[in-house]
């Protein structure tokens, strides 16, 4: 995650000390807010507003900025807040009064240059660049601090600070982003590849698998690796499997992988049509048939249903076509399924267990698995009769 700029994480505990309390913006992809109120909950941090791709956050501790949530796009520290002006630049000429009275209490930021990014909902008579400039001036004048504009195009200095205004139709808020880049630009990812999933929205699906000590993980559509990454992260006790058909993509995917977990997290090429390995969870993202095309996802569902263990889970990111194949599938029992907006497209997270059935076709299954098993162990058998050392894929 992005290192903290210097002194905001004593900022926010000095708050808390005085008695006051800080507010963050907390920003998500479309579809993923409770997901993103839960794992804040989790963190003993209060959520006081919910709304679409947008939390507002009373922290507990200065972890909302150490230990930043994984499922946020981005995070912003309130600096000031007030009742959204509507439609007109007269109306945003009277809220700008009153957001100038709460900036003076902001200190000066320090830095060689700052910019505003701005947004609303809703029909305006004025537009972003409006805002943007109305803060920024502002927002100079205050700390004595060089504003650039965006309204040129011309893209703004590396080395900056950020402000972002969100005009959400009830309130105006003005916050400053205390880190260096947005939240969803991990340190880990040095390398992508086509198709590869944005990194919140992985962490997301990796707290869905509800992946425990011990389980072993499968990708069959690793890509990069997000997904194992993400899911490395929040639970670095399990072992991790990614198989992809693509070389690069299994290059990518070793170039990500965290350092020093050689027995943990393994990737190698192969077909998510062959899969010969028992797991407690797959968590995957096939492609959308958009940039990437596997046609119809029923022989998929198909080793899903062979390979996974009687009370694993599968939490997999399809296309709206592969997610009602999945859905349809009688011997699926569907947990939860959850309409996202990503990369211009919208998915669905279908979360889901095998069904439990009985009769042949239970101890059919339960052969399959045990077959599989025993390939494992034969395989591990030789690895280890060739000099290979212990192997646990």
């Amino acid at each position: 995650m992005p290192s903290a700029r210097i002194g905001v994480a004593e900022s926010i505990t000095r708050a808390l000390e005085t008695g006051s309390q800080p507010q963050v913006l907390v920003r998500t992809v479309t579809g993923l807010e409770r997901l993103a109120a839960a794992e804040l909950v989790a963190a003993r941090h209060r959520v006081i507003d919910l709304s679409k791709r947008q939390l507002i956050v009373v922290p507990s501790n200065a972890t909302i900025i150490t230990d930043p949530p994984r499922l946020a796009d981005d995070l912003f520290v309130i600096k000031a807040a007030v009742t959204d002006p509507g439609r007109t630049r007269q109306a945003l000429a009277v809220a700008m009064m009153a957001v100038r009275r709460r900036l003076r209490a902001c200190p000066a930021a320090g830095e060689s240059v700052f910019a505003v990014s701005a947004s609303f909902q809703g029909t305006r008579n004025y537009n972003r660049f409006d805002v943007e400039d109305l803060v920024g001036e502002a927002l100079r004048e205050l700390t004595g601090t060089p504003y650039h504009s965006r309204r040129t195009g011309t893209p703004p200095p590396t080395e900056r600070v950020d402000w972002r205004v969100i005009l959400d139709g009830t309130t105006m808020w003005i916050g400053v982003r205390p880190f260096d880049v947005p939240l969803h630009r991990r340190d880990w990812r040095r390398q992508t590849v086509a198709g590869s999933l944005h990194p919140p929205v992985a962490a997301a699906m990796a707290r869905l698998a509800q992946i425990r000590t011990g389980h072993r993980v499968l990708d069959p559509f690793c890509g990069a690796g997000t997904l194992l990454r993400e899911a490395y992260n929040l639970m670095p006790e399990a072992t991790y499997l990614g198989i992809d058909q693509a070389p690069d993509a299994i290059a990518a995917a070793r170039a990500n992988a965290p350092a020093h977990t050689s027995t943990s997290v393994h990737f190698r090429q192969g077909d998510a049509r062959q899969l010969s390995v028992c797991v407690d969870r797959i968590v995957t993202n096939p492609p959308w048939d958009v940039r990437l095309g596997i046609g119809d996802i029923a022989p998929y569902l198909s080793q899903w249903r062979r390979i996974l263990r009687p009370d694993g889970r599968v939490v997999a990111i399809l296309n709206q076509e592969q997610a009602a194949a999945m859905i349809r599938d009688a011997t699926w029992r569907v947990l939860d399924v959850y309409d996202i907006a990503v990369a211009g497209q919208h998915p669905r997270i279908v979360v889901a267990e095998l069904r439990q059935c009985s009769g042949p076709a239970q101890v059919s299954s339960i052969v399959r698995r045990a077959v599989l098993q025993q390939a494992e162990h034969l395989v591990r058998l030789r690895h280890r009769s060739e000099g290979g050392g212990p192997e646990r894929w």
